[in-house]
């Protein structure tokens, strides 16, 4: 079933290249509590900042490639022009991977309550 909703939405960006897509940051998945969590939802919350983390770098490559589309559509543009769009750009970049790195201290700091959390369990 995901190979044919790849294979449609393939069919239908192909079929449609008129249309300028936006590139949309990935929303947060919420993380489960280290310290309480079952091994279940860790495991669910480790796929799931996988994922999110894919997602970010999914949206960095669009907004590179959107860029470069918009510096090709400029007419003529003057080196000012370039400068500020390469500013905003890296500005951009910089804050999705600061995103990134919070994000996985975030979780790491939640994986590490877990297995402290289990090995008091054991303990007792």
């Amino acid at each position: 079933m995901k190979n044919l909703i790849k294979i449609l939405a393939t069919v239908v960006v192909l079929g449609l290249p008129a249309i300028s897509f936006a590139c949309d940051y990935p929303e947060r998945p919420k993380l489960p509590d280290g310290g309480t969590a079952a091994k279940e939802d860790m495991i669910a919350a480790q796929s799931s900042v996988k994922e999110f983390l894919a997602a970010v770098d999914d949206y960095l490559s669009c907004i590179e490639k959107q860029e470069k589309d918009a510096i090709a559509a400029l007419d003529s543009p003057d080196e000012e022009t370039l400068k500020r769009r390469d500013e905003l750009l890296s500005k951009r970049f910089d804050a999705a991977n600061e995103e990134k790195f919070l994000f996985g201290e975030q979780w790491n700091l939640e994986v590490r309550a877990y297995n402290a959390h289990r090995a008091t369990e054991k303990s007792e």
